[in-house]
């Protein structure tokens, strides 16, 4: 799809020019020093301007998301692969898409020359790639997060290309955007970027900030939120000036650094589903009441896993409760003692204070993703146990 003569509004206009065949030759356009920076971006000697800003979108980027081990995330316009490569190192399950073939062959170098093993007990990163146009996207309900790293403004259908993307993930599932501030109308930023159109072939047209958000609402996203980036050190005792930086920054970001939730009221129930079985009876040990359960994936969304308190957004736990005039009493959760793709199969023991349970006849059971939903509320169905008397 193509808009080459006309002005899309909210962005900067392509030169109607082959973008698509521009990015796929950009590597070999760049030459050898511009392949070299591929492979190692963003370090460089001497480090340069980019090295702090792609660390802080880093660093904001798994703060934000506050995922959980193996959690599925999307890299869109992956590139060279540098952020996949660090997201990897951190033991999340990694996709990476770009049109190019050759920026996938570095960015698949990158990750088979990470030491293993990554961390204790995570033997090896995983990340797969392939190259194809991203409204190609096959996967429908599968990724936890989307990540877009300076790459929507080289897409030119920006609403279908987001609505695909949005399919993709899970319900619940969010998307990270960072992205330029489309420039004033013949500033010397709108110049660069038109002069690197007219050198690589690329497509380079970013977006007015309130665009960028209407169009994330059109293509099926909720929960739009915009952040303003201040990543610098303030000297202390001279806040008049600090103050003022920070508020033209608040004001007037130079950046889209944007977030937005797929909802959980879209037709992908079957994503997270659940069958929770009973193995053995209840045994009462010093107070504390404690059973056996299988718990197998029935769905077609991966369940990351986490063991650590405070648990990170969307890992799946096993949540007892108790109900109470229509309401739902949570009892401490049960982790899942790894990640558990589709169709397979945990034993967890559960584990409830008997005094909490004193009086009730049943206990439920659910699985519960983390700052998200419980399964129950997409259609997967609970089990509901006896409460042993006495």
């Amino acid at each position: 799809m193509r808009w080459p003569s006309r002005k899309k509004p909210g962005r900067l206009p392509s030169l109607g020019h082959d973008f698509d065949a521009g990015h796929r030759g950009y590597v070999e356009k760049v030459g050898r020093g511009g392949e070299l920076w591929l492979r190692t971006k963003p370090f460089s000697a001497p480090p340069n301007e980019e090295l702090p800003r792609c660390l802080h979108t880093f660093a904001h980027l798994v703060s934000t998301l506050n995922l959980g081990l193996r959690s599925q995330i999307l890299d869109v316009g992956c590139g060279p692969g540098w952020l996949s490569e660090l997201l990897a190192r951190c033991g999340y399950w990694v996709t990476g898409i770009d049109i190019s073939e050759d920026m996938v062959k570095i960015a698949e170098e990158r990750i088979a020359a990470i030491p293993r093993p990554i961390a204790e007990g995570v033997e090896e990163p995983v990340a797969e790639f392939s190259a194809m146009p991203v409204r190609d996207l096959p996967w429908s309900d599968r990724f936890d997060a989307a990540v877009m790293y300076d790459t929507l403004h080289h897409f030119d259908d920006e609403l279908e290309t987001l609505r695909v993307i949005c399919r993709a993930l899970v319900p619940g599932g969010r998307i990270y955007i960072e992205e330029g501030v489309r420039p004033p109308a013949g500033s010397d930023a709108e110049r660069t970027l038109i002069e690197e159109m007219e050198r690589y072939g690329t497509l380079e047209s970013p977006f007015d900030p309130e665009y960028l958000t209407d169009v994330l609402e059109e293509a099926g996203f909720e929960g739009v939120t915009r952040f303003a980036r201040v990543d610098e050190l303030f000297e202390i005792g001279r806040e008049k000036e600090a103050g003022d930086r920070l508020s033209r920054q608040l004001r007037y970001p130079d950046l889209n650094t944007v977030t937005a939730v797929r909802p959980l009221q879209v037709a992908g129930e079957e994503a997270f589903r659940a069958r929770i079985e009973q193995t053995d009876s209840w045994l009462e040990i010093d107070g504390q009441l404690t059973t056996s359960l299988v718990v197998t994936n029935v769905g077609r969304s991966y369940w990351p896993a986490a063991n650590r308190f405070p648990y990170p957004h969307g890992v799946v736990m096993v949540g007892p409760y108790l109900e109470a005039d229509c309401d739902r009493v949570e009892l401490a959760r049960a982790p899942l003692p790894h990640a558990v793709p589709p169709g397979e199969a945990v034993h967890v023991a559960l584990v409830v204070p008997k005094a909490q349970v004193a009086g009730a006849d049943r206990l439920g059971v659910d699985l519960v993703r983390e700052g998200i939903n419980w399964f129950s509320e997409l259609g997967s169905e609970p089990l509901f146990l006896s409460v042993p008397r006495g």
